[in-house]
């Protein structure tokens, strides 16, 4: 069997969940910061990062993702964890399970509200994330 190599799925998720939100027309999904942590520069962000467990199957890896939703509005943190949730799992044309590299991807727990010590509304969930690799030769 030839080596596989895997993307790296965080930047993936980041680089589409940007670009998916930047589409959105809904006033909670502008100026959302899609990244690893969070600055002190927007009052909407998107966090996500990659927990323990998975496993890889032939070309195929499981991965499970920690998605953080931080706002300075309650609402806003619940709709726009909705949103991301949905389009995390969208299918087909145009969504983020197209096999390219995501072959599935399914909520696994949440949304739930995460106190957030220092005023901030924030809500998580976990994602469970199938990713292709490819051969190296």
């Amino acid at each position: 069997m030839d080596g596989i190599i895997y993307i790296d799925v965080l930047a993936a998720l980041i680089r589409r969940v940007t670009f998916m939100l930047s589409e959105r027309d809904e006033p909670f999904a502008s100026d959302v910061e899609v990244s690893n942590r969070k600055s002190s520069e927007l009052s909407r962000a998107v966090v996500l990062t990659v927990a323990p467990g998975g496993g890889t199957a032939d070309t195929l890896r499981t991965s499970y993702v920690t998605v953080d939703v931080i706002c300075r509005d309650e609402f806003e943190a619940v709709d726009l964890i909705n949103l991301v949730l949905a389009l995390a799992t969208s299918r087909g044309n145009g969504g983020m399970v197209d096999g390219k590299p995501f072959t599935r991807a399914a909520v696994n727990g949440g949304p739930n509200e995460d106190y957030a010590a220092d005023g901030w509304f924030k809500q998580t969930a976990q994602l469970e994330v199938g990713h292709r690799g490819r051969n190296l030769v």
